[in-house]
């Protein structure tokens, strides 16, 4: 009796699994299959964007000009230090 392992035969038959054909399985396949995904993204994007009506734009709308003071409250306006000197320090 030996303890060593049995050799095993090279090339021993297996359960038939699916397998792709070699070019199916190339990467370059894979790559191309890639690229004409990229192609047809950023035509059928082009095709969105010239095709469709744009969105109203928003307008912005400049508020009126509000007392910094309150008037009621008692308080006093600050007085315009800033602007008096036309702005230079």
């Amino acid at each position: 009796m030996t303890f060593a392992k049995k050799p095993r035969r090279r090339f021993e038959p297996t359960a038939a699994r699916f397998a792709l054909p070699p070019l199916l399985a190339s990467p370059m396949l894979r790559l191309m299959v890639f690229a004409l995904a990229g192609v047809a993204g950023a035509v059928y994007g082009l095709v969105r964007y010239y095709t469709r009506p744009m969105a109203p734009l928003v307008v912005t709308v400049v508020p009126p000009p509000s007392p910094t003071y309150d008037a009621d409250a008692g308080e006093w306006p600050v007085p315009d230090l800033w602007l008096s000197d036309g702005g230079a320090r």
